[in-house]
């Protein structure tokens, strides 16, 4: 047996490469890729979660940032914001990768207060790159994110 297999036949991943953490929002494809498109990214940054030869308008889709196809903090925060301010439905979810695979998912359920609405206010009118400082909002608004989440397990 090699080392990169494991006994169960699952592949491992190589020793000592660091899980990365994720974002990822969840929202209906046609929802979702449309404010992936305003956002600016590509056609294919939605990725359905039931792939078909004509993708379903309700199927559920995801959109991962830090991802090949959402590279930028600010485009996925826009998206987030888009989905907030237009009363979408959505899941938004904390997680862990290695090599473009999930290796942990946590469905956060935060608190929108007054001041993250604002936030998403900016970031949905795309004005993010105009504010001074826009790095250390974006890291606010993470952070603001996981500390309003309900991270205890629902029975």
């Amino acid at each position: 047996m090699d080392k990169t297999t494991r006994p169960d036949r699952l592949p491992a991943f190589p020793e000592g490469q660091a899980a990365e953490p994720l974002w990822i929002l969840e929202a209906p494809w046609e929802i979702l890729d449309h404010f992936s498109r305003q956002a600016g990214l590509g056609r294919d940054s939605a990725v359905p979660l039931v792939f078909t030869l004509k993708p379903d308008r309700f199927v559920e889709a995801r959109l991962t940032y830090p991802s090949p196809q959402c590279p930028h903090p600010e485009t996925w925060l826009r998206v987030l914001a888009l989905l907030y301010l237009h009363n979408v439905d959505f899941k938004l979810y904390q997680a862990t990768g290695r090599q473009g695979a999930v290796t942990s998912l946590t469905l956060l359920k935060p608190q929108i207060d007054q001041e993250l609405e604002d936030l998403l206010g900016i970031a949905a009118q795309g004005k993010i790159q105009q504010l001074r400082g826009y790095a250390k909002m974006l890291q606010r608004v993470f952070r603001r994110l996981e500390a309003a989440a309900s991270l205890a397990p629902e029975f």
